[in-house]
This record gives C-alpha cells, sequence and structure tokens, in this order.
C-alpha cells in the first residue's frame, strides 16, 4: 500500500488532484480528461500512470457499442485517504474502505433509517427525493465529522500530555521521539513502522528500544 508520504507527493500535484475531483465524479477514458482540463493528452498519461502505479486509481477495459474497447480509469474503490491537522496531532490515515455492515448498523442503529430511505429512492428514482435523502446523509455526515473532531480533540490533549511526561525523562532527543511513538500507538506498532515514523534506521531503532529497556522504561 502506498504510504503517507507518497500519497501527499502525488496530491502535491495540482493536476493530479483536478484528475482525482473528476475521477470521483464517475470513470473516465484519458481522451475525456485531458479535454475537460485543457491539458496534453501525454500529460494527462503520465499522471494516471503514477496514480495507477501507487494504487490510487485503478484502470479497466469498457466495450463499446461501436469501435475498440476504452480504457477507464477509476477511484480504487478499497482506497480512502483522511487527514488531519490540528494543534497537537497530525495524522494521515489510509484506509481499507471494506466495512462491517452488521457491525456499523448495531453501533449506530439511526443508520437503519437513513438505508431505507437510499433503498426507497433506488426504487422510485425520482430527483427531488433524492435531493432530499442526499441532504439527510449530509447533515448526518456533518454531525458525525463534529463528533470526529472532538475524540480528536481529547487524542491531541493525551498527546500532549504523553509530549510533557517524556520531556521531563532524562533521555536523549531520538530515544524520546522513539519512546513517544510507542506510547500514542499503545504498544501496537513494529519497529519497521517506529523506523518510519522517525526516519532513523531500523537497526538504530533496535539499539534505542534497548537502550529504552535497561532504563526500565519499555519493556521488549
Amino acid at each position: 500500500m502506498v504510504s503517507s508520504e507518497e500519497l501527499l507527493d502525488i496530491l502535491g500535484n495540482e493536476t493530479r488532484r483536478m484528475i482525482l475531483e473528476l475521477l470521483a465524479e464517475k470513470p473516465r477514458y484519458t481522451t475525456e480528461i485531458a479535454s475537460l482540463l485543457d491539458i496534453g493528452q501525454k500529460a494527462i498519461n503520465d499522471h494516471l500512470r503514477i496514480m495507477s502505479e501507487f494504487g490510487v486509481i485503478e484502470p479497466y477495459v469498457q466495450k463499446q457499442p461501436r469501435g475498440s474497447p476504452r480504457k477507464y480509469f477509476k477511484v480504487n474503490e478499497r482506497f480512502k485517504l483522511e487527514f488531519t491537522l490540528t494543534p497537537g496531532f497530525f495524522q494521515v490515515y489510509i484506509l481499507d474502505s471494506d466495512v462491517d455492515l452488521k457491525s456499523i448498523l448495531e453501533s449506530f442503529p439511526e443508520f437503519r433509517e437513513l438505508q431505507k430511505k437510499v433503498e426507497h429512492i433506488e426504487n422510485i428514482r425520482r430527483i427531488e427525493q433524492s435531493r432530499k435523502v442526499y441532504r439527510d446523509l449530509r447533515e448526518e455526515l456533518s454531525r458525525l465529522r463534529q463528533a470526529k473532531m472532538y475524540v480528536e480533540s481529547l487524542m491531541a490533549r493525551v498527546r500532549q500530555q504523553c509530549i510533557k511526561l517524556i520531556d521531563g525523562l532524562d533521555l536523549d532527543p531520538v530515544e524520546k521521539r522513539v519512546l513517544f511513538e510507542v506510547v500514542i500507538a499503545g504498544g501496537e506498532i513494529t519497529k519497521e513502522e517506529v523506523a518510519e515514523k522517525c526516519k532513523i534506521s531500523e537497526e538504530d531503532i533496535i539499539q534505542t528500544l534497548r537502550t529504552l529497556e535497561k532504563k526500565g522504561v519499555v519493556r521488549l
């Protein structure tokens, strides 16, 4: 899976962001994208290739009523990105979009009514009814985002408290950084993941963890 650093690099390009915005609406083919963005087809192909290699989008071939089959691109259905930046909290989430529907409906029984509304408009196919249901879904999403922001603010407070406690320990900067990553991960983190977050080698991570163990700070 693409790393958060690679993903941020991909999204740092304005043209790729515009392409993704178009593909988020519906699958499209190269010449269509080039025409909509008024950008050369070769440049569009290069951007599509890069995003395909990292799994952000997926190509597929679709038969046409006339002529040869056409190659389309779509956003990877199993890919979901969330980006959070607040004081004391920075996180890029790359999530698998597979969901346990049964578990979600058990945790949020109010979603059953929303699900019924969606199934209803799929049957009657009325634009006005679709607009109303979409409004309800948008309002529910806004409510959940507010709740998410609140939980993240609590997490930020805990992170800041961890930083204060760790800063009070007799450790060097690298040891403090490694300890912080281990603590906020709840101990459920591999040495490879710590190395990636701290931007140091796995060998140095192993040595640092051993030093922290000798100092009685962690248990391996």
